[in-house]
């Protein structure tokens, strides 16, 4: 992503540790939060196998050229930055799919819908000797049992069109790119500097397309559940955009059961309770009931107290303070930042 880091900076200063949280994956509250406030939760777990020290050095890549300023924990764009990043804009692909980053682990996903594929094309061919993918037994156990439905070569030959023509209804070039990643009997499917050469694209911009095709096929087979290969495909796929524990969290609260009773229930502390709220009000905040979470009179209260745009409001904790202070503090400023970017 050595290009499309820069899409995560602008002009206006930014904490460079949140845009590496983010891609990372790695999600804190405050994480959350501020990606939310910068516009990026799109890119969440976009360079998941990114490391500290590769981000770091790409950072003092860039400083070194020019592109970008840091000052103590925040980065901005210099002019030549901002010039480049218009630059990636125009010139670069951009992401189609990326609003379903939270769907699926596209490694795990791409590897079950290659195997399949290609057990499907050497099955048509008679063919039971061949060397698949590198691949887990388990998956190989799940394609393997998925090969017993009856009729599939046909109607996985229509699905594959199907799947085709939505990716060709967004971008004609990930439906082309896509016909070239499948395996096959006698078929192998492009490297990643064929198809750079192939689309006139780069290298990096193939990657992202990757990622985006896995993205889009995903969201379509949702959609087709009753699918050959949304039956195959489908248990990969999250139910929501938060974790198990955090969704459970927000299905029992919107039960009417009080957050300290949540708690008990679930042998958890209160404080766990309250960031599994504040992630499902930053990611998913339609699941979430405004009314009974935040009341007026709460909004009023913190609002009271600050001033100016919501990423500069300072919370400040006092003794005689209420523990569930910066709770609410937190939750204002998430509702106020959804009815901003509204």
């Amino acid at each position: 992503m050595n290009n499309y880091l820069f899409m995560l900076f602008t002009e206006h200063p930014r904490r460079y540790r949140v845009i590496e949280n983010t891609i990372r994956n790695k999600r804190t509250q405050a994480t959350l939060f501020w990606a939310l406030n910068y516009q990026i939760l799109n890119w969440l777990g976009s360079a998941d196998h990114m490391t500290r020290s590769e981000f770091d050095v790409w950072m003092h890549h860039q400083q070194e050229q020019g592109l970008l300023m840091v000052q103590d924990d925040c980065a901005w764009l210099t002019k030549s930055g901002v010039h480049h990043k218009q630059r990636i804009l125009k010139n670069y692909y951009q992401p189609r799919f990326d609003r379903w980053t939270w769907l699926v682990n596209t490694k795990k996903y791409s590897e079950r819908f290659l195997l399949a594929i290609q057990a499907i094309s050497e099955l048509s061919f008679y063919n039971r000797n061949y060397v698949p993918l590198g691949i887990s037994i388990t998956e190989m156990s799940v394609v393997r049992n998925w090969l017993t439905l009856p009729g599939l070569i046909s109607t996985v030959h229509k699905e594959l069109l199907s799947i085709g023509e939505y990716l060709s209804s967004t971008d004609n070039q990930l439906a082309v790119l896509f016909a070239h990643t499948l395996l096959g009997h006698e078929m192998s499917g492009w490297t990643d500097t064929q198809a750079a050469n192939e689309l006139e694209v780069t290298s990096e911009e193939v990657m992202i397309m990757r990622r985006d095709i896995w993205l889009g096929i995903a969201s379509y087979l949702a959609g087709h559940p009753q699918s050959n290969l949304g039956q195959l495909m489908n248990s990969l796929l999250n139910s929501t955009p938060i974790s198990n524990s955090a969704w459970r969290t927000v299905r029992e609260f919107q039960r009417g059961v009080p957050i300290p009773k949540i708690a008990h229930v679930r042998h958890l502390k209160i404080s766990t309770v309250r960031e599994h709220l504040l992630e499902a009000a930053i990611i998913i905040p339609q699941s979430i009931d405004w009314q009974r979470l935040l009341t007026a009179n709460k909004i009023k209260a913190v609002q009271s107290q600050h001033r100016g745009p919501v990423s500069e409001w300072q919370f400040t904790r006092s003794t005689n303070q209420p523990a569930d202070d910066f709770f609410y503090f937190r939750l204002v400023q998430i509702w106020e930042l959804h009815h901003q970017y509204e």
